[in-house]
């Protein structure tokens, strides 16, 4: 790759916007800043329903190639699919990045072994739980953790923990690059005390301090857990007004309704000051009360300024892009101690971390929070402070340059 030129760069990913996740937001803020740098970008996905086969997202051109049917056969027909288009464009860039080690990263590995391109795979997921153990699990996913290692393309990993996982499935020799998830600073920052009572008056959030979990409502999350352990919190500090929104859907939707439930109490009956559930809905709009309301937000940054502690309370995670969005915004954290928590806490500066299965200390977390109603604040500061010198997205987009600059991948 010519050093003095900036790459042009295929980002290549199983599912894109309108799909909501961390990777896929990953990969199109990064996309957006490398284009500011000068770099040239598009981003090649499987086209899902309802969306066109090209299309220009936030300045972010999109290629979507067709996928017929689903599970197994969608995977290889889309890993089969995004190597023939590789081959054929190949005149029209130098450098794919792949996000997330599945079955089109093989593709990426041999379009770019034949072509002479780099390839660079961000690997995601925390210990135990992301694509590389996923992977470990069947015959075919064993198969390709071994040409992976064959291939030996250079690896992005967003947080050292997933250092031990590489060893662990037999991808320790290969060239692995630190590189965190980013955040754009100026997109999520934080309100000023009038805009936040205003967005709480918008958003139908009171006075009380505000605690929220924003992503996929998936098991490994424990977020039924956390309702259990904040409703419990809550009716043993009955002077303090506190408040739990939680934006997201997915698998475990059931069951976190029926936690919602269980912390539910009628007006007459409940604490005073105390609302004990607010779940946000599907376009954003707050219900109160309404465990049945569980959404996803679409304006989730309005979520981020107007509460005052985001909640990551998974058993394994990775870098999560919602906890990094959430400082960037101010908010204090309550993580587990695990992944990229640990990069980005401070432990009693920006936030507090704990063992996921111990809810005396988690519950005690909660109640330090509600009884110090200006700790969020203090700590929100703190936190803003290290998004901006830590994770912004322009530091990250420049590393990108470095690292794709300094190795072909091959």
């Amino acid at each position: 790759m010519d050093k003095s030129a900036q790459p042009s760069v295929i980002m290549l990913i199983a599912s894109f916007h309108p799909v909501i996740g961390g990777a896929e937001r990953q990969a199109l803020e990064v996309s957006r800043f490398l284009i500011k740098e000068g770099a040239k970008v598009r981003v090649v996905t499987r086209r899902l329903a309802g969306t066109k086969s090209k299309e220009n997202i936030e300045g972010v051109p999109v290629r979507r190639i067709f996928c017929p049917a689903s599970g197994f056969f969608n995977s290889v027909w889309f890993m089969a699919a995004s190597f023939l288009w590789l081959l054929r464009h190949c005149r029209s860039y130098n450098v794919i990045h792949v996000h997330l080690a599945a079955s089109h990263s093989l593709s990426a590995c041999l379009a770019g072994k034949i072509l002479r391109k780099g390839v660079f795979i961000t690997v995601g997921g925390g210990a135990g739980i992301g694509e590389l153990a996923a992977s470990s699990r069947s015959f075919t996913g064993r198969i390709k953790l071994r040409l992976l290692a064959a291939f030996a393309p250079k690896l992005l990993i967003v947080t050292p923990e997933l250092t031990p996982e590489l060893e662990r499935y037999g991808l320790g020799k290969l060239d692995a690059v630190l590189l965190p998830n980013g955040v754009d600073v100026e997109k999520f920052s934080p309100p000023s005390p009038e805009e936040k009572l205003d967005l709480r008056k918008k958003l139908g959030i009171g006075s009380g301090v505000a605690f929220l979990f924003a992503g996929r409502l998936a098991m490994e999350k424990l977020i039924p857990d956390f309702v259990e352990t904040w409703d419990k919190a809550a009716r043993l500090t009955p002077d303090y007004k506190t408040e739990l929104v939680i934006a997201g859907d997915g698998p475990q939707e059931a069951l976190i309704r029926q936690a919602a439930l269980k912390a539910e109490l009628p007006p007459d009956k409940a604490p005073s000051g105390i609302k004990p559930f607010i779940i946000s809905a599907q376009g954003g709009n707050l219900t109160s009360n309404n465990p049945a309301a569980i959404g996803r937000a679409k304006n989730i940054a309005d979520y981020y300024r107007a509460c005052d502690v985001f909640v990551l309370p998974s058993i394994s995670e990775g870098l999560s892009c919602a906890m990094l969005e959430a400082m960037a915004c101010g908010m204090a954290v309550m993580a587990t101690a695990n992944g990229g928590a640990r990069d980005a806490v401070t432990e009693g500066e920006t936030g507090f971390l704990f063992d996921p299965t111990d809810k005396p200390a988690i519950e005690g977390t909660i109640r330090l929070f509600m009884e110090r109603p200006g700790l969020a604040a203090e700590m929100g500061a703190k936190a803003r402070k290290t998004a901006e010198s830590g994770f912004n997205m322009k530091d990250i987009a420049q590393a990108s340059l470095e690292i794709y600059a300094a190795g072909d991948g091959n």
